[in-house]
């Protein structure tokens, strides 16, 4: 038993000093992530034709739509979306990235989904 005693104490001495360097790396605050800040401009100095060609751009560079065919128009900072997609889901896409261009105020997205018995069939032979 006097021998245990020591063992014990020296168990419960390493124990208590693990468990207390994990509470303190957890509990200790993680830096926080800054948004990245949206370059400041002056609305009133776009005019309509320099949204038209950022809008394009914006679509162009991104992957899933720079085959599809997208006209843009806009009027007084509204935007509208007519052509066709292939998915529904670059429809939406569209509509959330001519939402990311600066000064747009709305987003009218007319696009049409590519229907898949539009495709031309290969004849039987």
């Amino acid at each position: 038993m006097k021998k245990f005693a020591p063992l014990a104490v020296v168990v419960l001495l390493f124990a208590s000093v693990a468990l207390s360097s994990q509470e303190t790396s957890t509990t200790s605050p993680k830096p926080k992530k800054t948004p990245m800040a949206k370059p400041v401009v002056d609305c009133t100095k776009v005019d309509d034709a320099t949204l038209t060609t950022n809008v394009k751009d914006k679509l162009a560079k991104t992957p899933s739509l720079k085959d599809a065919t997208i006209n843009v128009a806009v009027k007084d900072g509204v935007v509208t979306l007519t052509g066709s997609v292939k998915k529904p889901t670059n429809k939406g896409l569209a509509t959330l990235q001519t939402k990311r261009v600066a000064c747009i105020k709305k987003v009218d997205n007319q696009l049409t989904i590519e229907s898949a018995s539009a495709a031309p069939q290969k004849a039987k032979t």
